[in-house]
């Protein structure tokens, strides 16, 4: 094998983290994180890197973030949540499949789902 062959394996997740477009990309390398939220709707240049999250040992890959601004990856197939303010993160206890794991927001409705009818 030919060692001056060296190339980083970088995985992303767009998702909406407070109201905002944002690009989460994984270095594998690394394992650190850059979460870059997009300033204008159409226009490359306006990517702007809001978070660099320090190296976490066994993280896999982003899946989604929460509405408290909490990002959620998989480690060791469970799920786990990132706290931005802290860089903490929490084992929630919930076990998932590797790269098949995915993530949706629940909004609590009174409404049947199939509309109201008079």
């Amino acid at each position: 094998m030919d060692d001056r062959l060296d190339f980083e394996l970088v995985l992303r997740k767009m998702v909406v983290l407070n109201e905002s477009i944002t690009l989460i990309s994984n270095y594998t390398k690394t394992n650190t994180f850059h979460l870059s939220i997009l300033g204008e709707l159409g226009v490359k240049e306006s990517w702007i890197k809001l978070f660099f999250v320090a190296p976490f040992p066994c993280v896999l890959h982003p899946i989604g973030a929460g509405i408290n601004g909490d990002i959620f990856f998989v480690k060791d197939n469970e799920l786990v949540r990132c706290d931005l303010s802290t860089q903490m993160i929490k084992e929630l206890g919930i076990k998932g499949v590797p790269f098949g794991t995915r993530m949706g927001i629940y909004n609590e409705s009174f409404l049947p789902i199939g509309g109201i009818n008079n």
